[in-house]
């Protein structure tokens, strides 16, 4: 396989980022789909031909496509870190951006583009939704949230970025300044996708077996109550809140302290600038008294609950070690805390109803629809007129156990089943329209055409299928030197981009098998249809 590597690598150099079997669509239809806003290629998919090669060494998580197909994005392991790669689709395609993201860690699972392909977002397991400009790649933001993340997507606004974690914790963050709104609890396991149509409904797949439909909608935000993740250590209770939703901090309870204190760096952080404040406070630490300078009007967020109008103090001695800061008693004369020890979470309720400036606005999930299936499910894909779901399903719950290892490792191939599956499925009833139990094992993944008839799938037998609905044979085949993680058709039904593992090589040129590939879509009689 890695001379199949070299040799793709090549004929796309060759040809200036062509291929030697690159499909010739038809002038005209080139000619409308470019002159179609929202357009896109539809009809019976014929197979798939070889095109770009964007990486052959690591380990590709996650890929996704820019809303007008004229950019890639992809999410790989590199040498020291969790990565995002930005490619542009010219001839050739170029590399635009290649950027640290995660610790090595922290599995970067999960990518997505704004509608208007402005904004770029990432989810990771080291619990944070990061933001990065969608052109150049440079970042944008970040908020920290409390469980690892497993799915991201943004509402067709573009004013909100909804994550989903391995706990089945979904939370919606506005966007640019990824203040939190909204979360809930919608599924029992692991959110395996996260998929929005056009009129803001989301469709939400877990390993629990389940994809769930929600409508979504602004409404005023009153909250006067958060429940938070905390821990116990160096003898205080801490939790995680936001100063000026621009810093995150790790917060000590502490009411015998008499102001609410932020070290320096995060005040810094958090748009203080601390050379400049005039005022001060008196603060006890177990050296004596220390004075502190003091941040006035300031705020803090703590989820949903917002604080604003507190004065801070600024002083590093005054925090214990592991802390960005201390909850003294101006927070705790105004907010009762408890502790749901089965939950290991805090809950913070004001005393007197809303607090000053918690009003807000924001994007809520109420539930529409619940669909029950026989399999776990590791993907969802929605087509682009938002009337059919691509899904993939596996038997066996899609984790990457010991075990999982050693028959790969001793070569033993899984057994194929009825819900080891990809799937075309209506998206107002959950019915299955057709499904193709082709892969050996999990399947881990399939993208739904933009016209809905067609579904590429992947899985951790190494294979990749294109079907198209009313044919039982694949309809293009591709093998991979290890797992297919992710396969995403392009929003103008172009491409089939592909995110997989690829064995690891350590010498020479460091080259292996495809990881992140993209294929050229091959149609009997293409057409062009309009979103």
């Amino acid at each position: 396989m890695r001379g199949y590597a070299r040799l793709v690598l090549a004929g796309v150099l060759a040809l200036g980022g062509g291929c030697a079997h690159a499909p010739a669509l038809p002038a005209d239809t080139l000619s409308r789909l470019a002159e179609t806003p929202g357009g896109y290629l539809a009809g019976e998919v014929k197979g798939l031909e070889e095109g770009p090669l964007l990486n052959n060494k690591d380990f590709v998580w996650a890929i996704a496509f820019s809303p007008d197909s004229s950019r890639v994005a992809y999410t790989h392991l590199g040498a020291k870190s969790y990565q995002l790669a930005l490619w542009t689709l010219g001839t050739p395609p170029a590399l635009i951006s290649d950027r640290d993201v995660n610790p090595y860690e922290a599995d970067l699972e999960a990518v997505a583009f704004s509608a208007d392909g402005a904004l770029l977002a990432t989810g990771g397991h080291d619990g944070q939704v990061r933001l990065f400009d969608g052109a150049t790649g440079e970042p944008k933001g970040g908020a920290l949230t409390e469980e690892p993340l497993t799915a991201v997507a943004f509402h067709p606004s573009g004013r909100y970025v909804v994550v989903g974690s391995a706990r089945g914790l979904v939370s919606i963050f506005t966007v640019p300044k990824l203040a939190f709104v909204f979360e809930a609890r919608i599924h029992a396991d692991r959110v395996s996708a996260l998929a929005f149509a056009a009129d803001g409904t989301l469709y939400s797949g877990s390993w629990d077996k389940h994809v769930r439909v929600w409508g979504t909608h602004e409404e005023a935000l009153r909250p006067d109550q958060a429940r938070v993740r905390f821990e116990r250590r160096g003898g205080f209770t801490v939790v995680r809140g936001a100063v000026n939703d621009e810093a995150q901090a790790t917060f000590a309870l502490d009411k015998r302290a008499p102001a609410i204190i932020l070290n320096t760096e995060t005040a810094t952080r958090a748009g203080i600038d601390v050379a400049f404040l005039k005022d001060t406070v008196t603060v006890p630490t177990p050296l004596g008294n220390t004075v502190a300078k003091l941040a006035r009007g300031q705020s803090l967020r703590f989820k949903s609950l917002l604080v604003g109008g507190v004065d801070l103090a600024v002083c590093d001695v005054c925090v214990p070690t592991g802390s960005q800061g201390v909850l003294g008693t101006p927070f705790t004369e105004q907010f009762d805390v408890t502790f749901d020890e089965s939950t290991q979470e805090a809950i913070l309720a004001a005393k007197e109803g809303v607090p000053t400036g918690a009003e807000l606005r924001g994007l809520t999930l109420a539930p529409r629809a619940d669909f029950a299936f026989e399999g776990h499910v590791n993907d969802v894909t929605l087509d682009a007129k938002g009337q059919r779901l691509g899904l993939a399903f596996s038997q066996e719950k899609a984790e990457r156990t010991r075990a999982v290892y050693e028959r790969e490792k001793k070569e033993i191939e899984e057994p194929t089943g009825p819900f080891n599956a990809g799937a075309l499925v209506e998206a107002a009833s959950g019915r299955i329209l057709q499904k193709w139990s082709v892969h050996r094992g999990v399947v881990s993944t399939a993208s739904i055409s933009p016209d809905g008839r067609s579904l590429a799938t992947g899985g951790w037998d190494k294979r990749l299928f294109v079907f198209t609905e009313g044919q039982d044979l694949t309809q293009g085949e591709r093998t991979f030197g290890w797992s297919v993680r992710r396969v995403r058709f392009s929003p103008d039904g172009r491409w089939v981009g592909v995110a997989a593992w690829t064995p690891q090589n350590a010498i020479g040129d460091q080259e292996s098998d495809p990881a992140a590939a993209l294929f050229h879509v091959r149609y009997a009689s293409p057409g062009v249809e309009r979103r």
